[in-house]
C-alpha cells in the first residue's frame, strides 16, 4: 500500500450568501418584506427607499367631509391593572395589604386568571396563606366580575355571586359538580340533584351568556394587521389578478450621492461603493424574482381554483404545491416558499394562499372531492342537524357518502370535526 495524491473534478451547488437572500425574500410576506427593505437601506447608504403607489386607480375617494368623526378616536388605553389599581385608590387599607394586592394584580394573566402557588407565594411575601387568601378575596371583589379566579370554575361561581339575583342551583352545580356538568354527563347529574335535564339545559344556556375570560377587555395588545400580498377581482367573465405593489416599496440606486462620493474619495472608498452596488443589483434582481414567482404561482393557483371566486371555498378543488410547481417548471420547495405567509384578497375576503392547496378524498363520482370541501358540508350538516338528536360522526359520514358521494370514515369525520373546533354529538345535543 502507498499514499497518493489524485485529482477529482466535481460539481456541486454551493448556496452563496446571494442565493440564500434570494430565497429568503421569497418566503418573506409583505410586512416582513417592508422591514427588511428598511434594514437594508441603513446598512447601505446607497439604497434609496421610495414608497409604492398602487397600480390601479383607487374607485373612490372619501373627502374630508365624508369621514366620520369617530374613526379618529384612539382605542381606550385602560390597562387591567390600572382598572383594578384606580378602584383600590378609592379603599382605606394598610400599606402590608396594599403591596400584596399590587403584587397580585400585577401576576394576573392576560385573561384576568391569577395563576399562583398560594404557598410559594405567601412564602415570597412573607405572610401567612390565611392572610394571601384575604388579599385574594378582595382582588376578587373588584370589577370585573370573576377577576382573580385561579380556574375556570372559580370564575364562573364568581360571576354568579355578584348576580343581583341569586340561581341557588346553578351556583350548586357549578361548585360541586363542575366537571360532570362541562362533559354533559346529565343523565346521572340530574338523577343525583332530583331535578330534570331541562332544568340542567336551562343553566347550561345561562352559564355560557357568563364572561370566561373577564380579563380580555383591557387587553393591551396591538391588533395584527394582514396585508394581501394578491389581488383577486372578477368582473363578469374576466378575472385580473396582479400584485398588492402598493404597500411595499421599491428600491432605487442613488446616483448623485455615488459621484459625490467618488469625487472625494480614496481608493478603499470606491472598494466599497462598488461592493454596495454589487449588492443593490442582487437585491433588485431577488425583489423582482419574487415578484414574478409570487405572481405565476397566484395565478396558476387561481386556475385551478377558478370556481371559488363564484362560490366560495366550499369549492375547493384537491390541489398539490407539485401539481402547481411541475406546470411552472420550478421545485415544490419554491412553490412552498412563495406561498408561505401570503395572502390573497379574494372577492369575498381575504385568504391564505397556502389554504388553496387541499388534499383529495375518494369519491364514487369521477370529481375529486377535497378536504376543504369535505369540512364544509360537515360544517353544513351539523348547522342543520336536529340539535335534540345531533348527528354522529358515522350519520354524518354515511350522509356525505349517499348524498355527495364521498367516500370517507367515520375517525375521518372526528378528524375533520375537531380541527373544525365542533363538539361530538353528545355534547352538541340540547335536552
Amino acid at each position: 500500500m502507498r499514499a497518493e495524491l489524485l485529482q477529482e473534478q466535481r460539481l456541486k451547488l454551493a448556496l452563496t450568501k446571494e442565493l440564500t437572500q434570494a430565497i429568503e425574500l421569497l418566503q418573506y410576506s409583505a410586512l416582513e418584506l417592508r422591514s427588511i427593505l428598511y434594514e437594508q437601506s441603513l446598512e447601505n447608504p446607497f439604497l434609496e427607499i421610495k414608497e409604492g403607489k398602487s397600480l390601479r386607480p383607487l374607485k373612490r375617494t372619501i373627502a374630508k367631509q365624508e369621514r366620520n368623526w369617530l374613526e379618529n378616536i384612539s382605542k381606550p388605553s385602560d390597562t387591567l391593572a390600572a382598572h383594578l389599581a384606580a378602584q383600590l385608590h378609592t379603599v382605606s387599607l394598610p400599606s402590608r395589604t396594599r403591596k400584596v394586592l399590587d403584587y397580585l394584580i400585577a401576576s394576573l394573566d392576560e385573561d384576568g386568571y391569577l395563576r399562583i402557588e398560594m404557598s410559594d407565594t405567601a412564602a415570597f411575601l412573607a405572610i401567612s396563606e390565611a392572610e394571601l387568601e384575604e388579599a385574594v378575596q378582595l382582588l376578587q371583589s373588584l370589577e370585573p366580575a370573576g377577576v382573580g379566579a385561579r380556574s375556570l370554575q372559580e370564575c364562573l361561581l364568581l360571576q354568579l355571586q355578584r348576580l343581583p339575583v341569586r340561581n341557588e342551583l346553578a351556583e350548586k352545580v357549578i361548585a360541586e359538580h363542575f366537571l360532570a356538568f362541562a362533559e354533559k354527563a346529565w343523565k346521572a347529574l340530574a338523577k343525583q340533584l332530583g331535578i330534570d335535564v331541562a332544568d340542567l339545559q336551562q343553566i347550561w344556556d345561562f352559564i355560557r351568556t357568563l364572561e370566561p375570560r373577564p380579563g380580555s377587555h383591557y387587553t393591551a395588545a396591538d391588533p395584527h394587521f394582514i396585508v394581501p400580498d394578491v389581488i383577486v377581482e372578477r368582473q363578469g367573465e374576466d378575472v385580473s389578478i396582479w400584485l398588492n405593489n402598493e404597500f411595499l416599496p421599491e428600491v432605487r440606486w442613488n446616483y448623485a450621492y455615488e459621484k459625490k462620493m467618488e469625487n472625494h474619495c480614496d481608493e478603499q472608498a470606491k472598494i466599497f461603493i462598488k461592493e454596495k452596488y454589487r449588492q443593490f443589483t442582487w437585491l433588485a434582481k431577488s425583489l423582482e424574482q419574487r415578484k414574478q414567482t409570487l405572481l405565476a404561482v397566484a395565478k396558476e393557483v387561481m386556475e385551478r381554483q377558478k370556481q371559488c371566486l363564484t362560490e366560495g371555498l366550499a369549492a375547493l378543488k384537491p390541489l398539490t404545491m407539485r401539481e402547481v410547481a411541475e406546470v411552472l417548471d420550478v421545485h415544490e420547495s419554491t412553490v412552498s416558499r412563495a406561498v408561505k405567509n401570503k395572502y390573497v384578497q379574494m372577492p369575498f375576503g381575504t385568504v391564505e394562499l397556502r389554504h388553496f392547496f387541499t388534499s383529495s378524498l375518494s369519491s364514487v363520482n369521477d370529481e375529486e372531492a377535497s378536504a376543504a370541501k369535505t369540512k364544509a358540508l360537515i360544517m353544513q350538516l351539523i348547522e342543520g342537524e336536529n340539535k335534540h338528536h345531533p348527528l354522529s360522526d358515522q350519520a354524518i359520514a354515511d350522509l356525505l357518502g349517499d348524498t355527495h358521494g364521498i367516500a370517507i370514515s367515520r375517525r375521518t369525520v372526528a378528524k375533520y370535526r375537531e380541527q373544525l373546533h365542533i363538539p361530538s354529538s353528545a355534547k352538541r345535543r340540547r335536552y
